[in-house]
């Protein structure tokens, strides 16, 4: 299968050429690579920003239910430690974050507000990515000011993953334009019978 990135676009031209003396107008078929249209840096700082208010939902609920956990077993006292602000950002930084950009990625191959706004991650190929570049992806989001490599047109987490956020109608429009590239590349020229 052919990667989004090497997607040809076939178009014709008519260059003028000399045969025996006379300008005669020659087509001639001709191919550029497609651009993919990766979501850029802002729109990007926009999903952190919204994922965030998302994350701390989530991890809310998740704290919510540790904390019904340790009532119903009694064991409050452990709320009690002197560190417990920094053991919550330990955790919440390790474990919660990737956790929820793993779930939701690799559930709907979006998070919350790349779904919302349209958007969705891809391998090279244009395909859902395997569980383990998911994997990677979300687990590299803990490296320190990861999430300002987002300000580019690829982050740190879908360059160390091989992943790309695109929209899905572009989506579209590149899953037609490969299938058009490979009927090109797989269609044999019979020789003339004479």
């Amino acid at each position: 299968m052919q990667k989004i990135t090497e997607i040809k676009e076939f178009y014709t031209e008519k260059r003028k050429q000399r045969v025996n003396g006379e300008a005669v107008f020659i087509e001639k078929k001709l191919y550029r690579f497609r651009d993919v249209n990766y979501v850029d840096g802002w729109a990007r700082f926009g999903h952190w920003l919204l994922d965030y208010v998302f994350r701390v939902i989530f991890e809310a609920g998740i704290g919510i239910v540790l904390g019904v956990i340790l009532a119903l077993t009694q064991n409050l006292g452990i709320l009690n430690d002197p560190n417990i602000n920094i053991y919550n950002r330990l955790v919440s930084w390790l474990i919660f974050q990737p956790l929820y950009y793993f779930i939701f990625e690799l559930a709907m191959q979006a998070s919350p507000a790349k779904a919302i706004l349209g958007r969705i991650v891809v391998d090279e190929y244009g395909n859902k990515p395997s569980p383990k570049q998911i994997f990677l992806r979300s687990i590299s989001r803990v490296v320190p000011f990861e999430a300002f490599s987002c300000l580019s047109t690829l982050g740190w987490h879908d360059t160390w993953s091989n992943t790309f956020v695109i929209r899905k109608k572009d989506l579209k429009e590149l899953k037609l334009l490969q299938k058009i590239n490979n009927i090109e590349a797989t269609s044999v020229s019979l020789p003339n019978e004479t």
